[in-house]
């Protein structure tokens, strides 16, 4: 087990002055976290990937405040200079994670260019923990492509994967088909680079590069009307999942579906996003590092804003209204994209519950 530090009520109330009011620490762990996904009856799933030196791992933090690699040992066991690790049943690089409308914690593996097996979808299911659904995508993806984040319609019958190099992943869940869509379309592309506290992030390509990265937040309305997405450095739009979900048929529609898209507002550079049952959605501001929400009717307005919150990505909406923010501590300059702590989990109070198709 990793061991991780709990912050109690008594420690916590104290250490709130040093936070903006409403913005409460919970946890403080030993490795940085990309994202929390909380299932209905508390059980709570980590997945920790921003680092250089150890590999990408999911876990569950357990109710004595440590964590176990979930859903098991050999599935987080992935070694690069070992040949005998397989891609196709490792998780090679945790992007997306959370739990589905069916009740699975579903991960997505961005996996590696040209390393077969590694780019997929797996669900866990929670009843006896081990992996009973796995979707590779090698033969749906571009060779430029980045799978970074998942979504599923009202049916739970299609998921909806972000593809970072400007495109999205369209994926029948019973034949494991799918459609890559919006392909290079204004809307999924990055029209500027990202930018943290104030300044552009560098990039991979040499001095004076710039991180700028297509298509990864997505959300989908609690109706299952809609489908939300934007690429990292913001600008909402929305399609209706009718025509997106078309697109598995319609090789017209699939062509043109950047046709149908419907611009909401102009989101910040964001890290990652969630959505309320009511229709509300929560973008991680990494310049600002602040918290927007932005109601269904496209109204934009800052919810909370800290020093703390350090590109916040994967957040949670609970039952009792909080809103669960890890600050992953990604930024630029320190070992790359890295930073050395703290590893901190927040929650802040909404007028809202979950998405009854979005939280299981």
């Amino acid at each position: 087990m990793v061991s991780s530090v709990f912050f109690g009520a008594a420690l916590s109330a104290s250490l709130a002055a040093a936070y903006a009011p409403g913005l409460e620490l919970v946890y403080s762990l030993d490795r940085a976290t990309q994202g929390i996904a909380i299932s209905a009856d508390g059980r709570k799933f980590l997945s920790q990937r921003y680092s250089l030196t150890a590999a990408p791992q999911a876990v569950e933090l357990l109710n004595d405040n440590t964590t176990r690699l979930y859903p098991n040992a050999a599935w987080n066991s992935y070694n690069a200079s070992d040949n005998s690790s397989d891609p196709y049943e490792t998780f090679v690089s945790i992007d997306g994670a959370r739990i589905g409308p069916d009740g699975r914690y579903w991960l997505v593996d961005g996996g590696s260019s040209g390393l077969n097996g590694s780019t997929k979808l797996v669900g866990v299911n929670l009843s006896n923990d081990t992996v009973d659904k796995i979707y590779h995508l090698d033969n749906i993806i571009a060779s430029d492509s980045g799978i970074d984040d998942v979504r599923f319609n009202a049916a739970a019958e299609v998921a909806y994967l972000s593809d970072t190099a400007g495109a999205l992943v369209v994926l029948n869940m019973t034949s494991g088909t799918g459609v890559r869509v919006l392909v290079d379309d204004p809307s999924a592309v990055a029209w500027f680079p990202m930018m943290y506290n104030g300044t552009l992030v560098p990039g991979y390509q040499g001095a004076d590069s710039t991180l700028a990265v297509g298509l990864d937040q997505i959300e989908v309305s609690p109706d299952g009307t809609w489908l939300y997405y934007q690429p990292c450095n913001g600008g909402l739009y929305k399609i209706e999942t009718s025509l997106v979900d078309a697109s598995l048929t319609n090789s017209t529609l699939a062509a043109t579906l950047g046709d149908y898209a419907i611009p909401v507002a102009l989101t910040p550079s964001t890290g990652g996003t969630t959505i309320d049952g009511d229709g509300n959605i929560y973008f991680s501001d990494t310049n600002l590092l602040a918290i927007w929400k932005v109601t269904p009717e496209g109204r934009a307005t800052i919810l909370v804003q800290d020093d703390a919150l350090i590109w916040t990505d994967l957040m949670w909406v609970t039952a009792d209204k909080k809103l669960w923010l890890p600050a992953s501590q990604m930024r630029p300059g320190a070992d790359g994209l890295m930073a050395q702590g703290p590893n901190n989990i927040f929650t802040f109070p909404i007028d809202a519950g979950p998405s009854p198709i979005d939280h299981a």
